[in-house]
């Protein structure tokens, strides 16, 4: 059995805080397909490529190496295994002088002025703020020495309906423009591209564009793509273009029922199949009932047939203009080439009206509290007891917040939610009224704040036990303050989080640009968003000065105890939603029918077939040759190869990769499971997270996550399984993943050793809440992802590895869990220590507790 742990250099997401790296945006289409793909707050869309699934996450996949001033060890009962002496680069505290800049002169013969200019510590950027002076639009040009190269174009986007115009025209402005008149560019540009990141979003007021390449001509390529798709596009002209992506009625014979079709049309029916999305749209409605936020961006498939082509077209004249757009550029590529780029296009247009009429008006605060109850949809002949939700919602302010609040509410938000042991989600989760938490905390994407909690999985007489919980647990707090080690840990975990700005595989330009689009959309300071250092010194220094209840509690009273714009949602379970909804749209769809003439049905055959010959008909030559690619010249002949030290440590491999890291140490400790026996393989991801969130002999899991939170940047334990070329049995193992800055290497090795050595299995009740999350993650999934749960179930056909993952992770596996935990309760206690001594435990000496 191979011995290995890795000090490795990973793409990442933060832990539990990445609000602070991220604005989340939630609706979007991949390129390579027709079918959408929907978060699970599932209020927003967006457009993905690669992965997005990393935003506001509790696991985060990072590693790299190394320190500067400690050296590594595993100790373990005052016993050392040995040491090597990794090192990290420290970061640099000025500009840079390479960083190029535009002179003034220049930039007025391009046609833009320099706004402002000022150089971002916090992000080490030269960032200045241009203005268009034809048009009004505004650019940020952020220059440093980051090799993957941003842009984003964004349009302030305010619906007055639920038709879906957005999200329609975000979808149809990418099939095809002036210059690349392909149905679906992107796909063949796919094909030629070293991009990084290629997608769109579509938020509740506004739409965006980003792309991001380490190659500069591809780089380019896409950039122009890009802004010839939203200025230019073909379905301004092309109704056809409309049908496909919104909406058509279809007819393949006049003696068939018509139906509706359309991409987004479909796309928006999962969305409101799926009760956590539905959750969210109805608070999102409910607190803002009389601005652009009570409607649906996404669209509301009962609406988006209303929608008219004049409509559409005109949404795009009006708001699809330089006059209403924000333009990010960032990373190392030439600015003077970024505004040369832009002024081709924007040079075009004059000024519009279109920054007045796109305004997003703030909801006024509610004199008294309102509640909602609505239904939603699920399938019959399941137990139907448990399945309520409920969720209170309040609109913190009646006007955007200034940093330094928001920054201290992010604070008080990770301390009541941000963990496991964050008070407000162990009593929600410790109280069995419920099997999972729901509500995102706050959220600050919108032009008003917003703060949400509640449970799902809860009978309907314990609906009133869960929203006096919820009160008086705030009371609680806001009455006792929070726990010392609490606050310490929280504080260390979000300013490790805000300095390391370790985006993973999100590019870090897109995660700043979405930062800073967060102020810049409405008319604020764009540079703000990305300044955290100072607000963050004042909040220290005001917890050191005043105490942390006398900064924390003020604000749970203002913003949720005492503020009266509360929305309580109530949602319950009901079989028969489904069909009401399917039978209500078919009478519609026979009235229509029955208005039609023969000729009329005859016309609309005709048209439907016509749409699917397009539809099926390749794009022709000449129109393929005009999308850009890479020539062989243009792409590095040699591989980016990451330095690898081979070392040894009592037996055990070590790999170290000498990397500048901003002086975090990031290390993943990996251990082989091949010799698991298959029985145990269901018990793994619960085991994984027990390892964590059961305690050990000396702390319990709240002493332990705060002392976590306290000494590094975070820990997690997860399986993973490979196929390996060329062999028929994969690799599979369970990694322990850990940060910390490099000072603290010691703390980190301790508490790795701690929660593999001396972990209880001993809390029955923290198991049964295990099982109830995992229940409610895979209900989830089934609803929003099921193509992902058939895709795995076929995977474990065909290899080893896919046999392992589903074994983990598969409904049957999930169900069974929950069905027999507590008859083999003792059964499974003794496995997890089986479990413990077999994949992991032969590592280390000593006892299993």
């Amino acid at each position: 059995m191979e011995r290995t742990a890795l000090l490795r250099s990973l793409s990442c997401s933060s832990l539990a805080c990445n609000k602070f790296l991220f604005s989340a945006p939630k609706h979007s289409r991949s390129f390579l397909s027709k079918s959408s793909t929907v978060s699970a707050a599932g209020r927003y869309h967006r457009r993905l490529i690669p992965n997005r699934s990393l935003i506001r996450r509790n696991n985060w996949r990072s590693l790299s190496v190394a320190s500067s001033h400690s050296s590594l060890r595993f100790t373990y009962s005052n016993k050392n295994f040995s040491s090597l002496s990794p090192r990290a680069v420290a970061s640099p505290t000025q500009p840079s002088p390479d960083i190029a800049g535009v002179e003034d002169e220049v930039a007025e013969k391009l046609g833009f002025e320099k706004v402002s200019e000022e150089f971002i510590g916090e992000c080490k950027s030269k960032a200045v703020l241009f203005k268009h002076k034809k048009t009004g639009a505004e650019v940020m040009s952020v220059s440093n020495d980051d090799e993957n190269k941003v842009f984003g174009i964004v349009f302030r986007t305010p619906p007055k309906d639920s038709t879906g115009i957005p999200h329609i025209l975000e979808h149809s402005v990418l099939c095809g423009s002036r210059k690349y008149p392909l149905k679906e560019p992107f796909v063949e540009l796919l094909k030629g591209s070293l991009h990084t990141f290629l997608n769109a979003f579509t938020y509740p007021d506004r739409t965006c564009y980003p792309v991001a390449s380490t190659n500069a001509k591809d780089f380019y390529n896409l950039v122009d793509v890009y802004l010839d798709a939203v200025f230019f596009p073909k379905c301004i002209e092309d109704f056809q273009t409309f049908q496909q992506e919104g909406w058509h009625y279809e007819l393949n014979d006049t003696s068939e029922d018509i139906t509706y079709k359309g991409v987004v049309f479909n796309e928006m029916k999962g969305v409101y199949s799926q009760p956590d999305n539905l959750l969210g749209r109805t608070a999102q409605q409910a607190l803002f009932p009389d601005n652009t936020y009570g409607v649906d961006s996404g669209g509301d498939p009962q609406v988006i047939p209303k929608l008219t082509y004049e409509e559409f077209k005109e949404f795009h004249r009006k708001y699809y203009h330089p006059s209403n757009a924000r333009i990010w550029f960032y990373g190392d590529d030439d600015p003077i080439e970024r505004l040369r780029i832009l002024s081709e296009y924007l040079d075009m247009f004059d000024a519009s009206t279109a920054p007045d009429e796109s305004k997003v008006e703030p909801q006024k605060l509610f004199s008294e509290p309102v509640r909602f109850v609505e239904k939603y949809p699920v399938g019959e002949g399941g137990d139907l007891k448990k399945k309520h939700m409920v969720c209170l919602n309040w609109l913190l302010s009646d006007k955007p917040l200034d940093l330094q609040t928001e920054l201290t509410l992010g604070f008080l938000d990770h301390l009541m939610l941000g963990t496991p042991a964050s008070p407000l989600r162990k009593v929600l989760l410790e109280s069995g009224l419920g099997d999972a938490i729901i509500g995102g905390g706050v959220e600050d994407e919108l032009l008003q704040p917003q703060f949400s909690i509640g449970l799902k999985g809860v009978s309907e007489d314990d609906i009133p036990k869960v929203e006096e919980l919820i009160m008086s647990s705030l009371k609680k707090l806001a009455e006792e303050g929070f726990d010392t080690d609490a606050v310490e840990a929280s504080m260390n975990t979000i300013e490790f989080s805000l300095r390391e700005n370790n985006t993973g595989s999100f590019p870090r330009g897109l995660s700043l640009m979405l930062r800073s689009i967060g102020k810049w959309i409405y008319d604020m300071d764009p540079f703000e968003p990305l300044k955290y250092e100072k607000p963050l010194m004042i909040l220290k220094a005001r917890i050191a000065e005043e105490g942390s209840k006398a900064v924390f509690s003020p604000l749970i009273e203002k913003f949720i105890l005492n503020n009266p714009h509360c929305v309580t949602i109530e949602m319950q379970p009901d079989p028969e939603k489904a069909s009401r909804d399917e039978a209500a749209e078919k009478e519609i769809l026979n009235k229509v029918k029955a208005s039609m003439t023969e000729e009329d049905l005859a016309e609309l055959a005709r048209a439907t077939q016509e749409l699917k010959l397009k539809q099926e008909t390749p794009d022709p030559p000449e129109a393929l040759r005009s999308v850009p690619s890479l020539s062989l010249h243009d792409i590095p002949k040699e591989p980016i190869r990451v330095p690898t030290e081979v070392g040894d440590i009592n037996g055990v491999k070590v790999l170290q990769h000498d990397l500048f890291t901003n002086d975090v140490l990031y290390t993943d400790v990996v251990f082989d499971m091949s010799s698991l026996k298959r029985e145990l393989l269901p018990l793994v991801p619960l085991f994984c997270q027990s390892l964590l969130e059961m305690g050990t002999k000396d702390l319990s899991f709240v002493q332990l996550n705060q002392l976590i939170g306290r000494k590094t940047g975070g820990i997690s334990v997860y399986p993973f399984t490979s196929s390996i070329q060329g062999k028929e049995d994969p690799c599979s193992h369970i990694i322990v993943r850990g940060k910390s800055m490099a000072g603290c290497a010691d703390d980190l090795f301790n508490l790795i050793n701690c929660v593999i050595q001396e972990v209880q299995f001993t809390d029955q009740q923290r198991f049964k809440q295990f099982v109830s999350q995992s229940k409610a993650r895979m209900e989830s999934r089934l609803r929003g992802s099921g193509h992902g749960i058939a895709a795995a179930r076929m995977d474990a056909k065909l290899n080893v590895s896919g046999w392992i993952s589903e074994q983990m992770g598969g409904v049957r596996v999930t169900w069974n869990s929950y069905k027999g935990w507590r008859r083999e309760w003792i059964m499974i206690g003794q496995e997890f220590h089986h479990l413990l001594r077999r994949s992991v435990n032969p590592y280390f000496p000593g006892k299993v507790a």
